[in-house]
């Protein structure tokens, strides 16, 4: 058992050394990572690099996300870590992790999957790769103390949102081509499944249907509209919580950059993030007990909705047929969840890595289930991987909830709040997508998550040892 007396050395032991060697890393997933799209369609689009050498180029954000997991546990062998136990989060993310690893040694010889090792491996990354990063953030619980983390999202959020309102504007299919957007998305991640229907050869949800007519939706530099508005599912949390959670007095200037951001998430036009997105909001100012700015938030959600219905030519029949699953991707959707339940019910053990969404698409295999992330990892990884994916939701979700209802600070409370929203959204539109396809999303996202465990053990236990002081 921990001794109380090492918790205040435990809590305030600062290790400068750690912090410069992560701050770089840590930038590079803020900052860059958002452009990875953008960039690597360049390089292989424009600049003609080749497969190879652009999938060494890609593997960076791999790359850097080992480094951050090497950092911590080397830190941990040395006895210079946080000193935090075994939590019940740790346990659901290690279990999904060793049973995806057992399912790469077993699932061809055992099970007759005949899945290629690079599809495996694939298949493994889009899967849980991404989740060791909540070890990193286990190992830094400092990233959950401050709100630096939230302030840098939310300058991002600003960002890609301007972006992506300007590329709305000025920017044609024809320049996408240019840019090499049609190239990346058919060449080189090989989801020609996903650009047809147009003369661009771009991807197919970079329109949406309005009134009959074909509307552009933005997709900023992530080069497509659902890509661009998965982010949104951490972004909006975070930039909720920096603005309205830092005091009661607002400022003109951080207002003006969260309408911004609102603007560039409804020219993605991703109706259920959007709508996920609002609920985040809504839910942030219920836990936060501010019942004024809930109606606010409603109401002028509701104007700008009767007005966008009285200015936008076809929108009024876009949301009747989306109420009533008349449009082409709810029948898709419906589609694609009808075949993941009877591929889950025809063999409720897994398919094995690599049997579901885009990984399978981009290697010309038939995707046995796509558009939900819970059939997603059953299809996958069977009833256990299902089991294990629903406990990392909630057990993140619990003990985010729980720091939030005790944090001692704002910078905290910020913290908890994004992660907690974030879970809830990711949850709530992984019935219809698949957010962990945005790496930015699922990377930074595990990332917070494991400081804010840590966070609450840590402070779970100065206020268990405050009385025997």
């Amino acid at each position: 058992m921990r001794s109380s007396a090492l918790l205040p050395a435990a809590s305030t032991r600062s290790d400068s050394h750690l912090g410069a060697l992560v701050a770089l890393p840590i930038a590079l997933l803020l900052w860059v990572l958002p452009f990875h799209a953008v960039t690597i369609a360049f390089f292989f689009g424009v600049l003609r690099t080749g497969m190879q050498a652009t999938m060494i180029m890609a593997s960076w954000k791999e790359a850097v996300a080992v480094v951050l997991v090497t950092i911590v546990v080397v830190r941990s062998a040395l006895s210079r870590g946080p000193g935090v136990a075994i939590f019940s989060p740790d346990v659901a993310i290690t279990g999904l992790i060793a049973l995806a690893v057992l399912f790469a040694i077993v699932e061809n010889p055992l099970f007759g999957a005949s899945i290629p090792p690079k599809v495996e491996l694939f298949g493994f990354r889009s899967s849980v790769f991404f989740m060791l990063l909540y070890y990193f953030g286990r190992g830094v619980p400092e990233i959950a103390e401050r709100p630096t983390y939230i302030k840098h999202l939310f300058r991002v959020a600003v960002l890609v949102a301007a972006i992506g309102i300007l590329e709305r504007i000025f920017v044609s299919p024809r320049m996408l081509v240019a840019m090499g957007a049609a190239s990346y998305m058919s060449d080189f991640l090989g989801l020609t499944v996903s650009t047809a229907g147009n003369d661009w050869g771009l991807p197919s949800n970079y329109w949406s249907v309005l009134g009959r007519h074909p509307v552009r939706r933005a997709g900023s530099v992530f080069l497509g509209g659902q890509a661009f508005a998965l982010p949104f599912l951490l972004l909006m949390p975070a930039a909720t919580a920096w603005v309205f959670g830092r005091s009661k007095r607002l400022k003109v200037w951080s207002l003006a950059g969260y309408a911004v951001i609102w603007a560039g998430l409804l020219v993605s036009i991703t109706r259920t993030t959007i709508i996920v997105c609002a609920l985040q909001v809504v839910v942030y100012f219920l836990i936060s007990r501010r019942p004024t700015r809930v109606v606010g938030a409603a109401l002028t959600a509701l104007a700008i909705f009767l007005v966008a219905l009285i200015v936008v030519p076809g929108l009024a029949t876009f949301v009747l047929q989306t109420a009533t699953f008349q449009t082409a991707s709810s029948y898709s959707h419906i589609f694609d969840w009808r075949s993941g339940i009877v591929a889950f019910l025809q063999q409720p053990w897994g398919h094995g890595l690599g049997s579901s969404d885009q990984v399978a698409a981009r290697f010309g295999r038939t995707p046995l289930t796509a558009d939900n992330m819970f059939l997603g990892y059953a299809v996958d990884l069977g009833l256990a991987g299902l089991v294990f994916y629903l406990a990392v939701l909630f057990t993140i979700g619990y003990f985010t909830w729980r720091l939030f209802k005790n944090a001692p600070n704002a910078g905290i409370r910020m913290v908890a709040a994004t992660v907690l929203l974030t879970t809830a959204g990711i949850a709530l539109n992984g019935t219809s997508s698949s957010p962990f396809n945005s790496v930015f999303l699922a990377y930074n996202f595990f990332i917070l998550a494991g400081a804010a465990i840590s966070a609450y053990q840590r402070r779970t236990w100065l206020v268990a040892a405050a009385p025997a002081a």
